[in-house]
């Protein structure tokens, strides 16, 4: 028996036991197909259990071995929603300023071979979705491919003075951001138009500057919230698009009301924003409660409280989830945790 029919037999064991302790007479029986689950969570009706996602990076070389990698992830752990992460890169500007960009058809090519490949692998068997970097974060990410930041420690420290390099940009010269914002975001409304045409059911998109080391609310309101607005607007009428707050301070909060949102995510843990505080300002269902930074340390019986905690501030519209990817390094052993807190 190789390690992966092991731990599927240990959880399937450990589940039965557990499914009983939490969901009493229901206990080791799922009545509810994923996309039952996750349909129902939505609309804040009854479900056998909350349904759970969680993911992590794999930064495989090609598409085939990404998409394979994210359907032995989906089997092994029996997870409801299939978040096909996204590490391929954007293209850089080939003028040798990052800032001059053109819109493109298609970003990432690559990625839309990867969710093909998953689309085809699920067969239906459960929702899948995207995962897109916001347009700020995306600037970001090409602004520290610059060679000045080369050889610079990956640190806080570093990060932070690239941060506060960047914003000297968007103050300095406006024009060449907006520029760059411009051409980032129609290249992923683009993205958006052909990963729609796949069908998924949505995108998760991860917005990262919530916080106001990336400069204040008004900063963010000039510099970055119609562009993601606008990739919002793009997955309009999508099933199930996620806002992620990958950073998330209070004044902050209220930003995102008028964004087509069907799912809000973000991380009690490092924001120390409970979920019960994010609720009162929104009505759609809200994932997260897991601890992903020591996801690794977490017994069963922790994960079980901590999002059953969160199940309870949340109310019926809430999906279990860590608040981001949970480590790359994480074991099989305690990746099967996850499933198992719910007797699975």
């Amino acid at each position: 028996m190789d390690r992966r029919s092991f731990l599927s037999r240990a959880a399937a064991t450990a589940g039965v036991v557990l499914a009983g302790q939490i969901f009493g007479e229901k206990g080791g029986k799922q009545t509810m197909t994923h996309k039952e689950r996750v349909d129902c969570a939505l609309r804040g009706q009854d479900v056998d259990r909350p349904p759970f996602t969680f993911y992590q990076h794999y930064k495989a070389p090609t598409a085939q071995l990404e998409a394979q990698d994210h359907l032995d992830f989906h089997r092994t752990y029996k997870t409801d929603i299939v978040k096909v992460m996204n590490d391929f890169d954007y293209p850089q500007s080939k003028t040798g300023k990052w800032y001059e960009l053109k819109s493109l058809d298609s970003p990432f090519p690559d990625q839309l071979t990867t969710l093909q490949l998953v689309r085809d692998g699920l067969n239906g068997d459960a929702y899948f979705i995207d995962t897109i970097y916001g347009p700020y974060m995306t600037a970001m990410i090409l602004f520290q491919s610059q060679p000045q930041f080369a050889n610079l420690p990956k640190s806080d420290e570093a990060q932070d003075e690239q941060i506060r390099s960047l914003h000297e940009f968007q103050q300095h010269d406006p024009d060449a951001w907006h520029d760059a914002l411009e051409a980032i975001t129609q290249s992923t409304i683009n993205h958006i138009r052909h990963i729609r045409e796949i069908g998924v059911s949505g995108a998760l998109v991860s917005i990262f500057n919530a916080k106001s080391k990336f400069g204040s609310v008004a900063d963010y309101q000039e510099y970055s919230r119609p562009y993601d607005k606008r990739v919002f607007d793009a997955l309009a009428d999508t099933k199930l698009s996620i806002l992620h707050l990958h950073y998330l301070e209070r004044p902050y909060i209220d930003q995102f009301k008028d964004f087509n949102a069907p799912v809000i995510h973000y991380s009690v843990k490092t924001s120390g924003i409970p979920i019960s505080e994010v609720r009162k300002q929104y009505s759609q269902p809200i994932a997260g409660g897991v601890d992903e930074i020591d996801y690794d340390k977490l017994t069963t019986d922790e994960i079980r409280r901590q999002w059953t905690g969160a199940w309870k501030e949340a109310g019926s519209k809430y999906i279990a989830a860590p608040g981001c990817s949970v480590p790359d390094k994480t074991t099989p052993e305690a990746l099967a945790r996850f499933p198992q807190s719910f007797g699975i």
